[in-house]
């Protein structure tokens, strides 16, 4: 695979099942959710720039998006009631909804570590990316 290749969704579900035990499934309808969430995520995942570290990006942002699925509630609101209108949240109106499980806090983490800076959307197409990788020790 070079480095223009999209990561396979396969790869991604795999490692997927590694990383968050809890989503592991055989089920057809929910492995082609997976599939369709991989699809919509690739706008969020510059493979290019993370490297080998692309896989584990988009497994932090599906787990993220599975469990929120999982759990509509999670970083959203901790409770609700109707007689005076009460909402807790999770998160602070300053946070990012990435900060709601600890998959989101994962990709932002590594994000932090392997993003070159502010410039990195500005690259040419034609930048060309070293391939070494940040997430072997």
């Amino acid at each position: 695979m070079s480095i223009s290749d999209p990561i396979p969704s396969q790869t991604i579900i795999d490692t997927l099942f590694v990383i968050a035990p809890q989503f592991y499934t055989t089920d057809p309808a929910k492995l082609a959710n997976y599939n369709t969430m991989i699809g919509l995520l690739r706008c969020q995942v510059n493979e290019r720039v993370l490297s080998c570290c692309g896989v584990l990006a988009y497994v932090y942002l599906l787990a993220h998006w599975l469990q929120l699925q999982t759990n509509p509630q999670t970083g959203v609101a901790t409770n609700l009631s109707e007689g005076e209108l009460s909402i807790g949240l999770a998160i602070s109106p300053d946070s990012s909804i990435l900060d709601a499980t600890q998959y989101g806090r994962l990709y932002k983490d590594l994000i932090k570590r392997t993003v070159i800076g502010s410039t990195v959307t500005n690259l040419p197409p034609n930048f060309a990316v070293i391939n070494a990788c940040c997430c072997q020790g």
